[in-house]
């Protein structure tokens, strides 16, 4: 028996100008629905959606971000109180969400709320972009999207999004990690804890229980390009899926963890070369904390 769509709501119309919704968007569809297990539709603008809004929807994605211009100091333009507790409503009844990429980085000054829903969050204060474009992936706490997966496997060309804020009281679970390679900031081994976070793992995706729902936040896929790669065609299906269902019958494709063309010297080669290096200087005694760090 062919199961029914997951009915799929994607909200979008703005991120900033790091990010192009305009074609991440038509990625993101084109992603889910080869796996023949969705129906999606598109908004450009939820600003003032109601509980009915969503009533026919199994499943919302956010690929937002309410400010273009994200130097300047000005409020993101929020989807207002009631659509906002319509979303918070819709996931602890038993649906699902998922908040990709540059959605991380929203919510300022919204309802606290918004930050649990999502579980973790960039923030000005604590978060940054490592400079890292290539890096290795490491499945974390065992869950079903994840099953099976390699303890490890390279990704290309994305973001590794670092010291996030992670709201108190949610019950999440850590999918994936990647290693801040200090080498990418600097070659001097005494610098190699200069700034806070470096030389340790962070979470890239994780899985939130939300009343009797599920949402699931996923830190890579910068563009499209880095949506076309393995990793990311393995995880936002299956998550997409979980978060949706509660389970996962969606395939792992067969190349995650394959080089992508122009690839592989630095998560398969270097990285791990680093990482020992970093290993015996920490074992050696160096101080947890250098000038300037923490």
């Amino acid at each position: 028996m062919t199961p029914k769509p997951i009915r799929t709501l994607i909200v979008t119309g703005m991120t900033d100008v790091h990010h192009d919704w305009r074609k991440t968007t038509p990625a993101l569809v084109a992603l889910l629905e080869s796996t023949g297990r969705f129906d999606v539709r598109v908004s450009e603008e939820f600003r003032g959606a109601t509980a009915e809004t969503l009533r026919p929807y199994d499943l919302v994605v956010l690929n937002y971000y309410g400010r273009r211009d994200p130097w300047r100091d000005v409020p993101e333009e929020r989807f207002g109180e009631e659509t906002e507790r319509a979303l918070f409503d819709f996931v602890a009844s038993g649906k699902g969400l998922i908040a990709y990429h540059p959605t991380l980085a929203g919510g300022v000054g919204w309802d606290p709320e918004y930050e649990r829903l999502l579980g973790g969050v960039m923030r000005e204060d604590t978060s940054r972009r490592a400079p890292n474009n290539d890096f290795l992936l490491r499945t974390a706490e065992a869950h079903p999207i994840t099953d099976g997966w390699p303890a490890e496997f390279p990704h290309y060309g994305d973001d590794l999004y670092v010291g996030l804020r992670w709201p108190e009281g949610v019950r999440k679970t850590i999918l994936l990690t990647g290693w801040d390679n200090p080498l990418r900031y600097t070659q001097v081994p005494a610098q190699w804890r200069a700034l806070p976070g470096m030389g340790e793992e962070h979470p890239v995706a994780w899985t939130v229980e939300y009343g009797a729902g599920r949402s699931a936040s996923i830190g890579i896929g910068h563009d499209v390009a880095a949506i076309g790669h393995p990793a990311f065609r393995a995880l936002f299906p299956r998550a997409a899926e979980w978060a949706a269902t509660g389970e996962v019958t969606i395939p792992t494709p067969e190349d995650l963890g394959e080089p992508v063309e122009g690839g592989d010297w630095w998560p398969t080669t270097l990285e791990p070369m680093v990482r020992r290096m970093f290993d015996e200087w920490v074992a050696a005694g160096e101080p947890a904390t250098q000038k300037g760090g923490a």
